[in-house]
């Protein structure tokens, strides 16, 4: 279902769910669509590159449901980081068995394990080399 997710301008699009008039989300099985109160288990569409817009438009018309697009809120979306607390998307952020890092924490906390007299050098304070 879910296509590309930039839009024609090259901008990120927006995920969006697809909720009914009670509130429920639309999902999808091996049976077909269904509406749910579960939101893991709805489909998470791109706004633009979905059509979203003009596919409930299509369903409004032609079957009289109005039906709303709802912004997937990002912390749905994107990862934390642990240290500095910005949002990535989830393929920048590395666990190292304890946090969720980012690309700029990982290399300062690499570059802080790496300083002499840290516990990760060999040697404690005379900084022989690095502990490998």
């Amino acid at each position: 279902m879910p296509r590309q997710s930039n839009t024609a301008s090259g901008l990120p699009d927006i995920k969006v769910f697809i909720r009914n008039a009670r509130g429920k989300y639309l999902a999808q099985d091996a049976n077909g669509l269904f509406f749910t109160e579960d939101w893991p288990a709805a489909i998470v569409l791109n706004y633009e590159a979905d059509s979203v817009p003009r596919q409930l438009e299509i369903i409004r018309k032609t079957h009289g449901v109005d039906l709303e697009a709802e912004p997937v809120p990002l912390e749905y979306i994107y990862e934390t980081c642990d240290r500095c607390k910005e949002m990535f998307v989830p393929f920048m952020v590395l666990f190292d068995g304890r946090r969720f890092l980012c690309p700029d924490c990982q290399r300062q906390v690499a570059e802080r394990a790496l300083r002499p007299g840290s516990a990760a050098w060999k040697g404690g304070s005379q900084g022989l080399s690095p502990a490998g």
